[in-house]
């Protein structure tokens, strides 16, 4: 009988913790049941250097397959110095991507280092678009 306690307890504790917070990332925003997750970290660029960028992470948390596009704004001061989209993506239903894992990232050109860690930094995705579709065959996202 305690066993079962201990493991209700257990089931109830870790049901509450959500798993991209575990991996240091942040909940950005749930646009038509795909949540957007994000973090910065490094990530190889072209020639294979290791590079700032920004990581994310999708949740479809509907039962059916979407596919999604959005636009990426780097500000500094105040003022958009960078931009870029994604799109052409689909993520079957209850599934997730993760950011250096499943190659979602985008690495600024614009911006030293010291310009990303400081406070006159932020960044916006924008422009989120999420469709039904009938499976994540290729073909369908066009």
């Amino acid at each position: 009988m305690k066993k079962y306690f201990l493991l209700i307890i257990a089931c109830i504790t870790l049901s509450g913790i959500d798993g991209y917070a575990q991996l240091g990332y942040s909940e950005y925003q749930t646009v038509d049941g795909l949540k957007v997750f994000t973090k910065w970290g490094k990530a190889r660029d072209e020639s294979g250097e290791r590079k700032p960028a920004l990581l994310l992470a999708f949740e479809n948390t509907n039962s059916y397959p979407v596919a999604y596009s959005f636009d990426i704004l780097l500000y500094y001061e105040g003022i958009m110095r960078e931009n870029g989209s994604i799109s052409d993506q689909c993520l079957d239903g209850l599934k997730s991507n993760v950011g250096r894992l499943n190659g979602i990232y985008f690495i600024p050109n614009n911006f030293t280092e010291e310009q990303l860690n400081s406070s006159d930094f932020n960044f916006e995705i924008d422009n989120i678009e999420v469709n039904k579709t009938e499976n994540c065959d290729s073909e369908d996202l066009e």
